[in-house]
């Protein structure tokens, strides 16, 4: 890596010094000591220039605030003219430092907060079920105070070669007795930084493959415990031999990891093999104690994405939806209940919880606004245009959805390569769709009055099998007996099991819908059919079970 120098001459100015005041001062100008500081603003920028010249700059002694929110907390304050003095520097230093940190490694960057990297995550959650299949949370034990002060000024120098910049850095790192404060916004780019190398050798997978012994304790490692913890679905993949669980490791060591997370302290990481992840697991706890000198606090474990999904900043992630966290709904809802206890109306209620409403509008919470009765249909738009609709049928998951379009028999099409064992069908409510309906009510004189209202559109959900070959055979009584060969479930690997593939299609034709409901009994099924697309006098087209 290419270290920059040069730095100081670009610090040394009275326009970064201004820039500097103005960076911090935004938002906060009606404190009184950035009012004092501001009186004499020219000076003081001076001031601080020309101890930064003279390298004469000491860090201020810290006052420590203890806060708790929901743990305890530490909170380092300093005076206005620390704070100026470190963004002077940090003006130069913050870009240089960012360009090496991974895509996926979030907060302490601008345009990289807590809704970026839930974004980040869901969007590998919604385009990829059989590789996020697990996961890992590992969070570092207490991270800023556990950052060692020889190991950080060293990941300095791998960047910077400005002698007077690092003199800077390395008396402000110095300036705590034990790791970074909280509060500074130094410490957060350092913190960040301090890290940055270790996501790129995760990545890597640590790079176990240059070196042979590493490689063939790990290879190892991995066959035993998929040996360890084979049950009934791995019977098909053990039964291959030793060899192909090798070859397997290998493809998944050069891969990498590329469902790899970091968000400050908070790491996730997914995969689809679950016995590889707990090594990596290992790996990465190994790694961060044995050269970053960091604690993982052991509270990790390795699931499903869909048993309790993925809890980090705030929300719950799945992969077809976004729940806000079960403390923040709590706290949400206990706000609204006590505003309405003092007799506010439902907006002053909304303008008084505007943040926790808005951080809640980011997941799928319009049933929870609904009955908290705040009304954000025009903000929720967005979010429910993108919602992904429930699972209707038990025991289902959300990759077994399908278009309905790849299930249509369109003219001059073969009728038997659209062919479908029709399994369940249940009508039900559109979560997105709705129209407007004429219905009678009461006036409340005892008399009726027609009304419009909206309501939801219905649908119809089908849950089948594909049928790729029909198989008649004559049977005793000289008649016919239909079997049929179905599409094959696939496991996470991609390979073809025995158990038939089940799918599940929404649609809102209302001739389907009156076929279910009148033609179609829940008795008589499971029963073959095809859907086919008709055209009718009015050029428009239609569907139909035929």
């Amino acid at each position: 890596m290419r270290r920059k120098g040069h730095i100081s001459p670009h610090i040394e100015t009275k326009r970064n010094y201004k820039l500097a005041f103005d960076g911090f001062s935004e938002h906060k100008k009606a404190r009184i000591t950035v009012r004092k500081f501001e009186d004499y603003l020219d000076d003081n920028l001076a001031t601080l220039l020309k101890a930064y010249l003279t390298e004469s700059w000491h860090t201020s002694p810290y006052t420590d605030t203890r806060i708790f929110d929901r743990k305890a907390r530490i909170i380092s304050k300093l005076p206005i003219e620390d704070h100026v003095q470190q963004w002077a520097s940090c003006l130069h230093v913050e870009p240089l430092l960012c360009n090496t940190f991974i895509r996926k490694s979030c907060s302490c960057v601008k345009g990289r907060g807590t809704h970026d990297f839930v974004n980040l995550l869901r969007k590998d959650l919604n385009s990829s079920y059989e590789n996020t299949y697990y996961f890992v949370q590992l969070d570092v034990h207490h991270f800023f105070p556990n950052i060692n002060h020889e190991l950080m000024k060293a990941s300095l120098r791998v960047k910077i070669k400005d002698p007077k910049l690092l003199r800077f850095l390395d008396e402000f790192i110095d300036s705590y007795p034990s790791g970074l404060p909280l509060g500074v916004k130094i410490s957060q780019i350092l913190a960040n930084y301090f890290l940055a190398t270790f996501d790129r050798l995760a990545i890597r997978v640590f790079d176990i493959l240059a070196s042979p012994d590493k490689y063939a304790y790990w290879c190892g490692r991995y066959v035993s415990h998929c040996i360890y913890i084979a049950g009934r679905d791995n019977e098909d993949e053990l039964s291959k031999g030793a060899s192909y669980l090798k070859s397997k490791f290998k493809k998944y060591v050069k891969q990498g990891l590329k469902y790899y997370y970091r968000f400050a302290d908070n790491i996730v990481i997914l995969h689809k093999d679950k016995a590889f992840l707990h090594l990596v697991t290992e790996m990465a706890i190994m790694i961060l104690a044995r050269d970053y000198l960091l604690p993982v606090n052991k509270d990790w474990n390795i699931r499903p994405v869909y048993a309790g999904g993925i809890d980090v900043c705030g929300y719950v992630s799945f992969h077809d939806r976004r729940l806000l966290r079960k403390r923040n709904k709590k706290d949400l809802c206990r706000q609204v209940a006590k505003l309405r206890k003092r007799g506010l109306s439902p907006e002053e209620i909304r303008l008084a919880c505007a943040s926790r409403i808005g951080f809640a509008i980011h997941a799928n919470s319009r049933n929870l606004l609904r009955k908290l009765n705040i009304n954000m249909e025009k903000r929720l738009g967005a979010v429910i245009k993108n919602r992904k609709v429930q699972i209707p049928f038990k025991g289902m998951r959300f990759d077994q959805k399908k278009a309905f379009a790849d299930l249509v028999c369109k003219e001059g099409q073969e009728e038997q390569d659209y062919k479908i064992l029709l399994v369940d069908y249940t009508v039900e409510d559109s979560k997105v769709e709705k129209e407007d309906v004429i219905v009678t009510v009461d006036d409340g004189n005892g008399g009726t009055k027609q009304e419009k209202q909206t309501r939801p559109k219905k649908c119809l959900v089908i849950r089948y099998k594909r049928i790729l070959e029909t198989v008649i055979e004559p049977t005793e009584d000289d008649e016919e007996n239909e079997t049929y060969i179905f599409e094959k479930a696939k496991n996470k690997d991609g390979s073809e099991t025995d158990k038939d593939a089940e799918f599940y299609s929404f649609t809102g034709s209302t001739v389907m819908m009156e076929q279910a409901q009148s033609d179609f009994q829940k008795e008589d099924l499971p029963c073959p059919t095809v859907i086919k697309e008709f055209t009718n006098k009015m050029n428009k087209k239609f569907y139909k079970f035929t």
